[in-house]
């Protein structure tokens, strides 16, 4: 396999992961209902900055041992 699809699977897995981690939180409870759109912008760039920055790490983490 080659390294750019381990990476692109680290990726997709990671961005899953921040959202699913993100989803126990009652958002709803903070927010107002005119602004739910503006929430979900928030919420895609949250999920993926947290991936992007857990995939890097696990990559950077992987690629030290080799």
């Amino acid at each position: 396999m080659s390294y750019q699809i381990l990476k692109m699977i680290v990726y997709v897995f990671s961005v899953l992961s921040a959202m699913y981690g993100l989803s126990c939180f009652r958002f709803d409870q903070m927010i107002s209902k005119g602004k739910m759109k503006q929430f979900y912008c928030f919420y895609i760039i949250a999920s993926l900055s947290l991936g992007y920055l857990l995939a890097s790490f696990i990559l950077d983490f992987v690629t030290i041992h080799l």
